[in-house]
């Protein structure tokens, strides 16, 4: 009960704030850095839940019939570019938020009334003290992405500091987070830092851009948060936020994405199903400071897998889903083959660490498994301030612009031997598909702790001008990982991007 009071003091606090602003200037960002400054400085609150038992209890189906009316869209009437929608709070979604809207000339609180939502058959036994209860769980924003004429939805943000957006002719794939804290810690229970409050900002008529604010809060850390959006080909997230920490933090991962892979071309079978693979992502790509490309394929295990791929710094880097061929999932609800990739580059100096991969087992598609951030070096203490600044890209392409050929698909032959595999790698690209099936390329490969490699070839497949690297894998010690790299190169220099896998011999 006290949590709750001090929070909804620091609510009250908020909005008083935000009206008074709103009589004399309109509200910029140095506004959210100052309040999230102030909320750190004071004991964590937690954010409150409805209290309606029926909304928490409402399932998939009986949410998603509560719908929202289309005349009350935000800036519907003034026929802005940019138009936004709400949720209601229910089913996964139970925590609250505060909206605002911001123009040239105000920054004003959006009420809310469930007079602005149509309950359908399947949410009707609702009653009017359940509606009452409920709130704003998060919004989603239109502009026209596909069609001049019809608003598309680019981008959704709904639960926690998780966030989505889509490209052109893309569906919804992965998810973007503000931070990752603990996600896996021998230390301490993974933590969820929530976006607390939104700032929407009025675009202009003309407007190819929509910019927004977000107060995040959580245990261990406040923070500032500024989204610049412009959709698109590719959808371009420019991301400014400022955190101020309360304590020390063992685990911090910086842009975080979370995304599901269940099986591909690389995995020993299909669990029973028809479609060939079902993944929203399937590989892990990442540009080094030494202008190294790395591609570690996802996969499927039956334990936790954690990766570290350690840098001075990182150019780069982001959950890609390359395999573009409807016919390689044969799913015509899911299009597995429209979900985004998603791309991070920093803008400014992180500093040493590690891009994070964690990828847990899964016994479908329902459910996030994989989750994959950049790592500083140097944890965060308490009393600490952290400006961080990047740009995140929702696209369907690649965002190399270097002529370095790309994994295209790793397949697995795991025979019965536990301490034994065959590797089957191919390699795509314009300059490996101009040369000739006899040009002698060498397969760089290496393998850690005791893996012994053998019978590598390297050979060109005539069928599609892609080139495929294959070779065998053993050990004597199991239960030992053992990371696996690969390159292609002539007379040295390499055509390909490093290819890795981790062979866990059990």
């Amino acid at each position: 009960m006290k949590t709750h009071l001090v929070f909804a003091l620091l609510t009250i606090a908020l909005l008083a704030l935000v009206i008074s602003q709103s009589r004399e200037r309109t509200l910029t960002f140095q506004d959210i850095i100052s309040q999230a400054q102030t909320l750190a400085a004071e004991p964590y609150a937690a954010v409150k839940e409805v209290d309606s038992s029926r909304l928490k209890t409402l399932n998939y189906d009986q949410y998603r019939d509560i719908r929202w009316k289309e005349e009350q869209t935000l800036w519907r009437r003034l026929g802005l570019p940019f138009q936004v929608k709400f949720f209601i709070t229910g089913h996964l979604n139970n925590a609250s938020v505060n909206l605002f809207q911001v123009n040239r000339d105000s920054a004003r609180p959006l009420n809310f009334s469930s007079e602005y939502f149509n309950f359908g058959p399947q949410a009707n036994h609702l009653t009017a003290l359940d509606k009452l209860s409920a709130g704003y769980a998060g919004f989603r924003v239109h502009y026209p992405l596909n069609k001049p004429d019809y608003l598309d939805e680019v981008m959704v943000f709904l639960g926690g500091s998780y966030f989505r957006a889509v490209a052109k002719n893309q569906h919804y794939g992965l998810s973007a987070r503000g931070l990752a804290i603990d996600t896996i810690s021998d230390q301490a229970k993974e933590e969820f830092p929530v976006f607390t409050s939104f700032w929407l900002v009025q675009p202009g008529s003309n407007d190819r851009h929509f910019k927004l604010y977000a107060l995040l809060d959580g245990p261990s850390v406040s923070g500032a948060y500024e989204f610049v959006v412009e959709p698109g080909e590719s959808t371009r997230f420019d991301v400014h936020a400022v955190l101020f920490f309360r304590k020390k933090v063992e685990q911090f991962g910086i842009a975080p994405m979370s995304s599901m892979f269940w099986y591909g071309e690389n995995t020993s079978n299909r669990f029973g199903g028809f479609r060939p693979e079902v993944h929203d992502s399937d590989g892990l790509l990442i540009h080094n400071a030494d202008d190294e490309w790395v591609w570690r394929p996802l996969s499927w295990g039956i334990n936790t897998q954690v990766n570290s791929f350690v840098a001075n710094q990182t150019k780069g880097f982001g959950l890609l889903q390359r395999d573009r061929d409807f016919s390689h999932y044969q799913d015509l609800e899911a299009n597995y083959e429209k979900r985004p990739s998603t791309w991070i580059e920093p803008r400014g100096d992180w500093g040493a660490g590690s891009v994070k991969l964690i990828q847990f087992p899964t016994k479908d598609e329902y459910w996030d498994n994989v989750v994959a951030f950049w790592q500083p070096a140097k944890s965060p203490q308490r009393g600490d301030r952290m400006d961080l600044s990047y740009t995140l890209w929702w696209q369907s392409g690649d965002p190399r612009s270097e002529p370095l050929a790309r994994n295209v698909a790793t397949r697995i032959d795991y025979q019965d031997a536990p301490y034994f595999r065959i590797f089957v790698v191919d390699f795509a690209g314009e300059e490996l598909a101009k040369l000739p099936p006899e040009t002698p390329l060498q397969a760089d490969i290496s393998a850690s702790n005791g893996g012994v490699l053998d019978k590598v070839q390297v050979q060109k497949n005539t069928n599609d001008n892609t080139w495929r690297a294959t070779f065998t894998a053993s050990t004597q010690t199991l239960q030992k990982p053992i990371e696996l790299r690969c390159v292609l190169r002539q007379d040295g220099r390499p055509l390909t991007e490093t290819w890795t896998s981790t062979w866990i011999p059990q």
